[in-house]
């Protein structure tokens, strides 16, 4: 395995990770230069680039999709999912992502045994059995069958109504576990934001989580990887949409563990896939493409809005590059694992912001770090752009 190609500086570093994550010039097929290209292929692209991005938070996760695509608009994000091209499911580590729907079957079968083997003890101390499980998987195959959909709530209660939980309680803390354990196995995917499989029309303020379907009927031309390729393709593809990397940061972010990242590294570097650097003494993974960059990687970045649990911090162990440690807990309060939306200035996070919707308006209130100058021209810059893609008029508030 190679071990360097170069070092990088903290600034060349911070560059190009942000030119990876797609915040510094659009990922390939993101770009509005091709007008034939339509905004939920450039979604699907965004999506591709970065092979899965956070998506338990549901409004932050659209955003996330539309800040690395200028021009494109919830609508957008809508259709992609509308279309088939996305999903929101549970590839690894039990945590909801958004990811292209070719590739959760391939990411569920290299990274899904470790969850998967805790789910008994889980409905042990639920008090669902087997034969519960059995009958509650049978009635959701039941209602999906022939195209249709069903929201969690819609399930919830086909369960209800064949006699499973309680009329007005519905069935506790089981629908959660056996929609999480449909969707890991493969049998249902959250895929259309649309009733009946993306053919009503749903604006942006009525949008709720997607829908659940059959799998095997939404997914028409999944990918088919396993074994040692799956592994060299998570290591490629994770650093590809990350930039410089390390070991651990590929361990944590698909739950492998050091041992399967460092072995799925180093078949890529074999493939000649990635390639080494470091940066402050420490070994790094990355695409050698754009290893090619660095020497204009210190350029100046813009003023960016970004939502929490963005990639641009969660897709890291160490994320010095673009944080001060001291400020970790102004972006996750309590360390409750909740992260909040961010400002990032130059590739560094410098502040947090919030909005609160108002009769004709929506106003992001934006609060620095303490020790932070920010460029009040950029940060308006960004809260219009956030409200194209929302489709609303914005007001700025930045406090002291």
């Amino acid at each position: 395995m190679r071990t360097s190609t170069g070092q990088l500086n903290a600034a060349e570093l911070r560059a190009l990770r942000m030119r990876a994550l797609g915040l510094w010039q659009t990922l390939p097929g993101a770009g509005a230069s091709d007008e034939a290209i339509s905004g939920a292929d450039r979604v699907t692209a965004v999506t591709r680039g970065l092979l899965a991005l956070q998506g338990q938070d549901w409004n932050a996760a659209r955003w996330a999709l539309g800040v690395r695509a200028p021009g494109v608009t919830d609508r957008d994000v809508f259709d992609a999912f509308d279309s088939g091209a996305l999903v929101r499911s549970w590839p690894m580590r039990g945590t909801i992502h958004v990811l292209e729907a070719r590739d959760i079957g391939w990411m569920q079968a290299a990274l899904g045994a470790r969850v998967l083997a805790g789910a008994p003890k889980r409905r042990e101390f639920i008090g669902l059995d087997d034969a519960t499980l059995t009958r509650m998987t049978d009635i959701a195959v039941e209602r999906l069958s022939g195209g249709r959909s069903l929201s969690r709530d819609e399930l919830g209660a086909a369960w209800v109504e064949a006699g499973i939980g309680h009329p007005e309680k519905g069935v506790g803390p089981w629908r959660y576990h056996v929609v999480w354990w449909l969707c890991q196995n493969g049998i249902t995917v959250p895929g259309p934001v649309s009733t009946a499989a993306g053919t009503d029309e749903v604006s942006a303020g009525e949008a709720g989580e997607p829908r659940l379907v059959l799998a095997d009927e939404w997914i028409t031309d999944p990918r088919r990887l396993e074994g040692d390729e799956a592994l060299i393709e998570l290591a490629t593809r994770f650093a590809r949409g990350r930039g410089p990397v390390q070991e651990r940061d590929l361990a944590w972010w698909t739950g492998l563990g050091v041992r399967d990242a460092r072995k799925s590294i180093a078949g890529a570097v074999a493939d000649g896939r990635l390639v080494g650097v470091e940066s402050g003494g420490v070994a790094y993974w990355a695409d050698p493409e754009l290893l090619d960059t660095a020497a204009d990687a210190a350029s100046a970045v813009d003023t960016l809005l970004l939502p929490g649990f963005d990639e641009h911090l969660l897709g890291y162990t160490d994320r010095t590059a673009v944080l001060d440690p001291e400020h970790f807990e102004r972006i996750v309060p309590g360390r409750n694992g909740m992260f909040r939306a961010t400002v990032v200035q130059g590739g560094r996070t410098v502040g947090v912001w919030t909005r609160t919707a108002r009769a004709k308006s929506t106003r992001i209130s934006v609060e620095p770090f303490p020790g932070e100058t920010l460029d009040l021209a950029g940060v308006r810059a960004a809260a219009d752009t956030w409200g194209a893609f929302r489709g609303v008029n914005v007001e700025v508030e930045v406090s002291d």
